[in-house]
């Protein structure tokens, strides 16, 4: 007895993986851009030089004169 092929059945599989792997590479593609777009906000604020900050002066404490006898 010859073995039967159903190409419908291998025609549905085929267009159905298809559509999975499509859905897969949309959304890496579109992972792929937000990371970017996030990569590129990062640097463009790390080129920027950080604002300068007054500093604060530093208190030194009072010198006590001890008298010694």
């Amino acid at each position: 007895m010859p073995r039967r092929v159903d190409k419908e059945k291998l025609a549905r599989a085929d267009r159905e993986a298809r559509l999975v792997l499509d859905a897969e590479r949309h959304a890496r593609d579109a992972k792929t851009a937000r990371l970017r777009e996030q990569r590129l906000q990062q640097e463009a604020l790390a080129d920027k030089p950080p604002t300068a900050r007054q500093r604060e002066p530093v208190r030194k404490p009072a010198r006590r004169v001890i008298e010694a006898d």
